[in-house]
């Protein structure tokens, strides 16, 4: 079992790296003082002079006298996020993706956080239904803001329904009294076509605007089904006709709130406009891109990238560049007419690979669900070239593992090649032409 202040890893080129604290460490106490939860460690870590007490992996004792810039944090990783036990989602969602996961996977995958100091901190999506008083008040006095909601509707007897749970209901009470306090709020609504649509989507999203500028936004997002769904609530995936009429709706009052606050403030995730098949909207629609974690202007993004880097191609590659890269289905359509520009090049041959989603099935098709069971499902070493792209989303962060548990390694042995990780165009620009990143 971990132990809770246990080091999962550091940081390159952190403070803690120089010291040499490494995996396995333990930290007994910052300031003579043993940190309770990520607050109190993130409030002692902020200071200009500290005193680290850590056990070694040996068993030793080892003391170290810090001094660095204030707010520089050390660059420690615990092996839990919150240094004490993650508070649990009380809620059963009628959409929730966790309940719709294969079985025999890693059990920290079926963990169903909804913690509010880790909303604050890493920017996760909490309900706030599972908060007492003391909790309350804490979020208020340490001003720990902003915070991200999962609203997905203000009718408190629907959003009882929708979150299964008798204590959901009153989110704006709460929302407004935070608010208040001068905490401020990104907020979310997964769209359930027949459930949260239409009228009820007007209703949650003038009632949120009401709380702006404390809302700062708020992001439309359809719901996401797998092929693991039975005995769960009957849910529809979002249509064609429906995708037109979010998106109208949605502009609409982007319009209203533009020209009363100087913010579209509510925003409508890509898969949207792909699913409508609706154009990108330019740069200037995202704003701030304040909702990138729920697909919102990730596509605009990767236009964005490959626009910078057009005019800046060779005409002619310095060597043979030959490779495979990995994509899921929704992006296709917008990777394919770069791979195409790209083998115009002298000397570049790329293979664009759409790898269907049949670990999660139903209507997985975002690149960041596919598996090592996907990949070799869709590849082997006879039809793959001697390096392959992989998009680092696919990665759990900081590690090496698909989310079904294997590793890169393993799918570098069985395809018997060369895999580049990649976090972005950029970078897999760069590295494919040995050039620094632009």
């Amino acid at each position: 079992m971990l132990r809770s202040k246990q080091v999962e890893r550091v940081e390159a080129g952190s403070i803690a790296a120089e010291l040499k604290i490494g995996h396995g460490d333990e930290i007994i106490a910052i300031d003579d003082m043993e940190p309770l939860d990520i607050l109190d460690w993130r409030l002692a870590e902020s200071g200009e002079e500290l005193v680290l007490t850590v056990r070694q992996t040996d068993g030793e004792l080892a003391v170290y006298e810090i001094e660095k810039d204030y707010d520089e944090p050390l660059g420690i990783v615990f092996s839990l996020p919150t240094l004490d036990r993650v508070r649990s989602c009380q809620n059963r969602c009628v959409f929730c993706f966790i309940d719709q996961m294969p079985e025999a996977m890693r059990e920290t995958l079926y963990i169903k956080d909804d913690d509010y100091r880790l909303s604050f901190l890493s920017g996760s999506y909490i309900t706030l239904t599972n908060l007492l008083e003391e909790d309350i008040k804490r979020i208020e006095s340490l001003n720990l803001a902003p915070l991200y909601v999962s609203v997905h509707t203000t009718n408190p007897h629907l959003r009882k329904n929708i979150m299964n749970n008798s204590e959901a209901g009153e989110i704006l009470p709460l929302l407004t009294r935070l608010a208040q306090t001068g905490i401020t709020f990104h907020v979310q609504v997964v769209l359930c076509p027949g459930l949260n649509d239409g009228q009820e989507l007007e209703r949650t999203i003038e009632e949120l605007y009401s709380l702006s500028p404390a809302v700062k936004s708020l992001a439309v997002v359809p719901v996401g089904l797998t092929g693991h769904r039975d005995g769960l609530y009957p849910l529809d995936p979002v249509n064609r006709i429906q995708a037109h009429f979010v998106l109208e709706q949605i502009s609409r009052w982007q319009q209203k709130c533009l020209a009363e606050q100087g913010t579209r403030f509510v925003f409508a995730a890509d898969e949207f406009f792909v699913t409508a098949g609706k154009e990108i909207p330019t740069a200037t629609y995202y704003e701030d891109y304040l909702q990138l974690e729920n697909g919102v202007g990730l596509v605009r993004l990767l236009l964005n990238d490959w626009n910078t880097w057009l005019n800046k191609l060779p005409s002619k590659a310095g060597k043979q560049i030959s490779a495979t890269v990995i994509t899921g289905e929704s992006a296709v359509k917008y990777l394919q007419p770069m791979i195409e520009y790209l083998n115009s090049i002298d000397g570049v041959e790329l293979t664009l690979v759409s790898v269907e989603n049949h670990f999660f099935g139903g209507h997985v098709t975002v690149t960041g669900l596919l598996t090592y069971y996907d990949i070799t499902r869709k590849l082997n070493r006879e039809n793959v070239k001697k390096r392959l792209y992989l998009p680092a989303v696919i990665l759990k962060e900081g590690k090496e593992h698909f989310l079904d548990g294997y590793t890169i390694n393993d799918l570098a042995s069985v395809l018997e090649t060369d895999i580049r990780v990649v976090e972005n165009l950029s970078q897999f620009l760069a590295d494919l032409f040995e050039t620094e990143m632009r």
